[in-house]
């Protein structure tokens, strides 16, 4: 049965999935730890913290559009590669300055930096995904990806906690290390991905911000941006709120990461395949609930143990939503225009994932030490996210809506 799943992929999806290992854990092995080194090290506020992030949120919003743009008309091999080795330079660069004892504005404006040149590879990547497998096995194949992303960040977190430590700036070493061996596997192995395969045209801002006639892909990324409110607690926010105010170790903390990165390694496949009957947009709702039931857990939570639990339960709302979510963005993508659907997708991603902390750290703050408020507000946005994904399958054809094998 194995064998039978490597045959029937091509072989360069399998060499996109071991690039994205190692840029996963690259990023998880240092990123998770970075706001409790502003925090404790720096002495930065939780609210400037949360700033910083919002700000890198919309920096990386914008990136992500038109890196999938890009990844349309230049190709997505050049630009995967590119933008890997240009992020470890960068990564590089962070743990230098980190060293050399810089201050909280010269660290942030490199990792932003970083962060501007991972939001293009991503969409492009995506896309890529898009390009290797056939339609009707997209959501099979998205969730394989998310598999190998979250061994990522099942390795990184551990290796990250463990480190912490002892040197901040020896975590972004070895990100830098990790994301450089991933531009050299897709330089070296990923060569004949398709670019830009259209009409011969290709459109301008005005048409990228404008996106006529396809309402739904605006709609789907407006419940994404909410989703992703609520998805972008799970690194500063959390890491904060477990580390600095409920007295878990660093150590536990990446342990924490380890488990979620596990759980969907061995169980997004399964779980995948038991909802393929199921339309898309009703695993979203699904899995959104989900969530809203995780991260409520995590504000009754005091000790390492429910966390474990909660994590295991907001684990599981990924598996639903994930696969399902890129599957969606590529499914409503006209011809030729794979990598400009993924950067708007990517742009709701981003703008939530960034935003999120922004909204975490304030609502951190507001509520201290009742955090029970905060992760009640934060549920109450999947809810709404939830409600939104159910209306979308009036948006939706039918036949973009389910899982086609």
């Amino acid at each position: 049965m194995r064998f039978e799943l490597l045959r029937k992929y091509d072989h360069r999806f399998w060499i996109l999935s071991v690039g994205w290992l190692a840029s996963s854990m690259g990023f998880a092995v240092a990123i998770p730890f970075i706001s409790i080194y502003f925090h404790s090290q720096l002495g930065v506020s939780l609210s400037q913290i949360g700033i910083f992030f919002g700000m890198a949120g919309i920096v990386r919003a914008i990136s992500q559009a038109f890196g999938g743009e890009l990844s349309d008309r230049v190709g997505r091999y050049h630009l995967m590669v590119l933008a890997q080795l240009l992020r470890a330079f960068t990564l590089l660069s962070i743990a230098y300055a980190i060293y050399a004892h810089w201050g909280f504005y010269q660290i942030g404006a490199t990792i932003l930096i970083s962060f501007i040149v991972g939001s293009v590879f991503q969409p492009a990547a995506n896309a890529a995904v898009a390009d290797l497998v056939k339609a009707h096995d997209r959501l099979e194949g998205y969730a394989i990806i998310r598999v190998t992303d979250n061994l990522g960040w099942a390795l990184g977190p551990a290796l990250g906690g463990y480190l912490a430590n002892s040197s901040y700036a020896i975590l972004f070493i070895i990100s830098a290390v990790l994301t450089f061996i991933s531009g050299v596997i897709l330089g070296i192995f990923l060569r004949g991905i398709k670019t830009y395969d259209g009409n011969g045209k290709t459109s301008g801002l005005k048409e990228l911000l404008s996106m006529r006639g396809n309402r739904a892909i605006l709609i789907y990324a407006g419940l994404v941006f909410v989703l992703y409110l609520v998805i972008g607690q799970m690194i500063a926010p959390f890491s904060l709120y477990s580390v600095d105010f409920k007295g878990i170790s660093k150590t536990q903390l990446g342990f924490l990461f380890t488990i979620n990165g596990l759980a969907v390694t061995f169980l997004q496949v399964p779980i995948t395949r038991f909802l393929r009957k199921t339309p898309l947009s009703t695993q979203l709702a699904l899995g959104s609930l989900i969530y809203a039931i995780g991260y409520l857990s995590i504000g009754i939570s005091s000790t390492f143990h429910l966390f474990i639990l909660a994590f295991i339960i907001i684990t599981i709302g990924e598996n639903f939503v994930s696969p399902a979510a890129l599957s969606i963005a590529a499914n409503l993508a006209p011809h030729g225009q794979v990598g400009r659907y993924m950067g708007i997708y990517g742009f709701a991603v981003s703008a939530g994932w960034s935003l999120g902390p922004l909204l975490g750290g304030i609502l951190l703050d507001w509520t201290k030490p009742d955090f029970i408020y905060m992760w009640g507000i934060i549920a109450f946005l999947a809810v709404i996210a939830a409600a939104g994904f159910k209306k979308l399958a009036h948006y939706l054809p039918k036949e973009l809506n389910i899982y086609r094998k």
